[in-house]
């Protein structure tokens, strides 16, 4: 007689209600109710853009700052409460990590305007040609967000931004708005690009603790069962991210995941040994999507450092590479967020002190 296979199924804890009150709350795409922290960035973007309204050009903009900190969130919002408020506008968000060609944007572009490219391949002139005879049609002003615009490649960059800035008909522009993490971005622009696009900056600065208490706070609220969390470990989520560059999606990162795996083990409050662990994990997932944008060489130079090291203890390590080499890997070490320099007092010149800003277990 056969063996009766038990179902997978049997063996997942089953509990009657969840801790969820709404997952989508933690959703990348979720548009909270409230934008803590960035009244001065929405108060900036509304002025600048509301002569839309009125058939005028607007200002186009550099948005930037440290992961996390609203950016996208925020223009996303200020356009939504735009094209609700007046018929004279539409807007385009690409994400440029997906869409990192002048012809894929362009193509984004025609789609936005209603147009449809035809099966033949076209070369990208003929898109932008298609592009330009589709705007002096359409009865509204485009703002085309090019969220990550870094991430464009750089053969393309100058030439697409050139092409959109410079383009009018009508008394009619594209209005740009540019989001990247590192502003640096605009030296790999041509001067005439530069000077067309005319940008006006606007920065995001990381969010404190504080703000982060705040943002979490109402993804509890709105996401969650009553008493699935403590107002301490609340706090506890809030430090963890703001040492890590203020990060918003790291906070509400962790506190999703240690709302599923409380879940997973039939708990309806998230414990402190939960959330540590889920930390732990979030720590190593960070620190290894960092990990491999480095070299060989490169890893294995930060596998060597020690905390609390100066700078030349850390040169006179592997000998095989030369030290102006080592000093690069330590600046870029530092842009990652694998370490801090700091300056080493008693007048000892360009010696700096390097702390470790992660868990040597980890790598």
């Amino acid at each position: 007689m056969p063996i009766s296979k038990k179902n997978i199924f049997s063996n997942v804890k089953n509990i009657e209600q969840s801790i969820f009150k709404d997952e989508q709350v933690f959703y990348p795409d979720f548009t909270p109710e409230n934008i803590f922290s960035r009244d001065a960035q929405i108060k900036e973007l509304s002025f600048s853009l509301k002569p839309l309204i009125s058939n005028k050009k607007a200002n186009n903009f550099l948005i930037y700052g440290p992961p996390g900190t609203g950016k996208t969130l925020t223009s996303r919002f200020v356009l939504e409460e735009l094209i609700n408020y007046s018929l004279k506008v539409k807007y385009l968000y690409v994400n440029c990590i997906q869409d990192n060609t002048r012809f894929s944007v362009f193509s984004r572009i025609v789609s936005f305007f209603g147009g449809i490219m035809p099966r033949r391949g076209l070369a990208v002139d003929e898109i932008w040609q298609r592009i330009k005879e589709l705007f002096t049609k359409s009865s509204f002003s485009p703002v085309i967000i090019l969220d990550e615009i870094d991430k464009l490649k750089k053969e393309d960059l100058s030439v697409l931004l050139y092409d959109l800035s410079r383009f009018s008909n009508n008394n009619k522009y594209f209005t740009l708005i540019l989001i990247t993490n590192n502003k640096s971005f605009i030296l790999d622009l041509d001067s005439r690009t530069q000077s067309s696009l005319f940008l006006k900056d606007l920065e995001f600065k990381k969010y404190s603790s504080q703000d982060l208490k705040l943002i979490l706070k109402e993804r509890v609220e709105y996401g969650l069962i009553g008493n699935a969390i403590s107002e301490d470990l609340i706090g506890y989520i809030a430090g963890y991210a703001a040492i890590r560059e203020g990060d918003a999606r790291i906070a509400i990162d962790l506190l999703y995941k240690a709302a599923k795996q409380s879940e997973r083990e039939g708990n309806l409050m998230i414990s402190k040994e939960v959330l540590l662990s889920v930390s732990n994990l979030i720590d190593s997932i960070k620190l290894n999507e960092k990990i491999a944008s480095l070299s060989k060489e490169e890893f294995k130079f930060l596998k060597i450092l020690k905390q609390d090291q100066t700078t030349t203890e850390a040169y006179s390590s592997l000998k095989e590479i030369a030290q102006r080499t080592k000093s690069r890997y330590l600046l870029k070490f530092e842009k990652l967020g694998f370490i801090s320099l700091s300056p080493v007092k008693e007048g000892k010149g360009n010696v700096r002190k390097i702390s470790l800003n992660f868990n040597l277990e980890l790598l």
